[in-house]
């Protein structure tokens, strides 16, 4: 019975994940200086150099599947209400979270 409750839950996750939709926003910085990116709700800030880039992928609900607010000195990112957010540094390599850095 627990296997079966489960295996239900599963199917219902996979289920709803097949409609989400996936976006991708590419943050720079501009040749002036940094941009500091923070990772909501964990709080962990991420510094793009000039002439680099930050590849965020939101997934989630098409209502809502995150989002990216641009701040007076600094740009927010968060994952929408129950969909999952990753970030990629300019040479493709993920970004932890939690603690901003390269995984």
């Amino acid at each position: 019975m627990i296997s079966w409750i489960r295996r239900r839950r599963r199917d219902k996750q996979r289920a709803r994940e097949a409609s989400w939709v996936k976006e991708r926003v590419v943050l720079t910085a501009d040749s002036a200086g940094y941009l500091a990116v923070v990772f909501e709700p964990m709080g962990a800030v991420y510094e793009i150099q000039p002439g680099e880039g930050l590849v965020i992928v939101f997934e989630g609900p098409a209502t809502h599947p995150g989002g990216v607010e641009h701040r007076a000195d600094y740009v927010s990112v968060s994952p929408g209400l129950v969909g999952r957010m990753s970030a990629f540094d300019s040479a493709g390599d993920e970004i932890d979270l939690e603690t901003a850095v390269p995984l």
